[in-house]
């Protein structure tokens, strides 16, 4: 028998190292939702980076300025930057929302230095370990500040009054999922980053509230697609009979009163075979309940 003569059959076995990398199925359709959200929240950025660039422009005395916001992307967690400063966002309207930046301290002081008229000086840049002056947090405090009325705005939620205060990298939320985007500032003759984090409402309720989604789960589970296995007829014979078995030769069958149908190996009715119009059906005649 040659080589090619063969049909190699895939097996339908994976080993456990395969099969521990396999994306759980998304029976609730919370990940279909999360990303059809992500998709929706995306499709607002050219709007809101255009109109959030206008503001900071007049910020800076009208200065020429682009700002560009990178695709969000889902982050399972806040990075662990020490050297960052963070500001929390919380929506006083609606406690669902909270929006969180972080930025250094090194873009902070060049930002404040271009708003006050000065001209950065190559290598000039503050220790990673210096605090925020009062006039670098309140510069920082109204920047964010455009942006979250902004952001909040192109996504059809109005004024949702948002309160700024400042939270130390220790005290952020562990475990929520968020959405992540990187901010791009040109001004002047520099790059200015910071990077925008939006915490998903509805995420976070399900992460602090561990009680069963016993009707959601039921509601899904009436969708599932089953195979129904009606059993009409079994018989049992040695190998060597099954060996002899040829085209056109006849199995004599004993149809049983009751019929069972199944799902799986697990019977669900009996029913008795009818006919109807010159067709045969399945007539249910007890519901086995387990």
């Amino acid at each position: 028998m040659s080589a090619s003569s063969l049909t190699l059959t895939p097996s339908r076995l994976l080993p456990a190292e395969q099969g521990r990398g396999l994306p759980r199925y998304d029976l609730l359709g919370v990940e279909r939702a999360k990303q059809g959200h992500l998709k929706q929240m995306n499709a607002h950025l050219a709007s809101f980076s255009l109109q959030a660039a206008g503001c900071i422009a007049q910020l800076f005395n009208s200065a020429e300025c682009d700002l560009v916001f990178q695709d969000f992307v889902s982050a399972g967690h806040f990075p662990p930057e020490d050297q960052q400063f963070w500001l929390e966002a919380r929506a006083q309207r609606d406690e669902r929302y909270r929006v969180f930046f972080s930025i250094s301290a090194s873009v902070i002081y060049r930002l404040a230095v271009i708003f006050f008229g000065g001209q950065l000086q190559a290598g000039e840049e503050p220790s990673q370990a210096k605090s925020l002056s009062d006039t670098e947090q309140r510069l920082l405090h109204r920047l964010c500040q455009y942006q979250v009325d902004i952001l909040s705005s192109c996504m059809g939620l109005g004024d949702l009054g948002w309160q700024l205060t400042p939270v130390p990298a220790d005290v952020l939320p562990v475990g929520p999922a968020l959405w992540s985007s990187q901010a791009t500032l040109s001004l002047g003759e520099h790059n200015h980053q910071w990077r925008l984090w939006w915490l998903q409402a509805e995420t976070e309720a399900q992460l602090t509230d561990q009680r069963p989604v016993r009707g959601e789960l039921e509601q899904a589970m009436t969708h599932l697609p089953v195979q129904l296995r009606v059993v009409m007829g079994q018989m049992a014979m040695t190998l060597a009979d099954l060996e002899t078995l040829q085209v056109g030769d006849v199995l004599a069958l004993d149809m049983p009163d009751l019929v069972p149908a199944l799902i799986g190996s697990r019977p669900c009715f009996n029913g008795r075979i009818a006919e109807q119009k010159g067709s045969l059906v399945y007539q249910v005649t007890a519901v086995i309940e387990e």
